[in-house]
This record gives C-alpha cells, structure tokens and sequence, in this order.
C-alpha cells in the first residue's frame, strides 16, 4: 500500500512538468494537451493529454474514429495509467468528448482508477 502510495506521488511530481497555461480543467481533474489541436482533424489521428485527479496522473489518448470504444491499459513498473479512446472528436467539442470518456471511466474506478491487472475495453 505504501510502494502504491509513493508511486503515485512520483507519477505525479514527473508529469507536474506537462501542466502549463495550456491545461484546463474537467470536474476535479486538470487536463493538460500534448498537442496542439488543429482545426481539421483527420480520421484515426491521435491526440495525447495528462490527465490528473488527486489521487494520480494519466495518461489519455484520443483518437479521432467511429469506433467509440475505451481501453485501459495497466502501467509497467515506474509507468502510467495508459486509457485509449476511439471516439469521433472535433476541435470544438474535444472538451466535452475528453468529459464523456472521464465519465465513462467512473464505472472502473476513475478518479481513483487502480492499475489493473490486464487490458479493460469497453463500448462507450
């Protein structure tokens, strides 16, 4: 429980570096872009934002496709939370399409989303 406790601690410190001016807030997470967005969005182009809660940090991919469908994958040894969304998104509505998949992920356990012990994919 400790080791999990100070994992997380030292997620958090070594993403602190990825959340500037450029990073927004959804419910009680603060969402930090990687990239910027461009105003055309082509099909299956990817788009990677830290996301953190107060519990910890993750990782969440978009990627711009008809699939609408979430996966998590667990973290290796010093890693992150990896979640991958298959979701139709445009500029306007990335906001709100990175709220539908948090809230999506409250089912499994998000904003306290444990490192799983395999691969979740799930139909959203």
């Amino acid at each position: 429980m400790i080791d999990e406790r100070f994992e997380r601690m030292k997620r958090k410190r070594n993403c602190r570096v990825h959340f500037d001016v450029d990073s927004f807030q959804i419910s009680d997470c603060i969402v930090a872009p990687v990239h910027d967005i461009p105003d055309v969005i082509h099909e299956n182009q990817e788009f990677d934002f830290y996301v953190e809660t107060n519990y910890d940090v993750y990782l969440l991919r978009i990627i711009h496709s008809q699939d609408c469908v979430v996966s998590i994958y667990p973290a290796i040894v010093d890693g992150i939370i990896y979640i991958v969304s298959s979701i139709p998104v445009t500029k306007d509505n990335m906001r709100e399409s990175i709220q539908n998949v948090l809230y999506a992920l409250e089912p499994y356990g998000f904003p306290k989303l444990k490192n799983p012990k395999s691969s979740i994919t799930f139909n959203i």
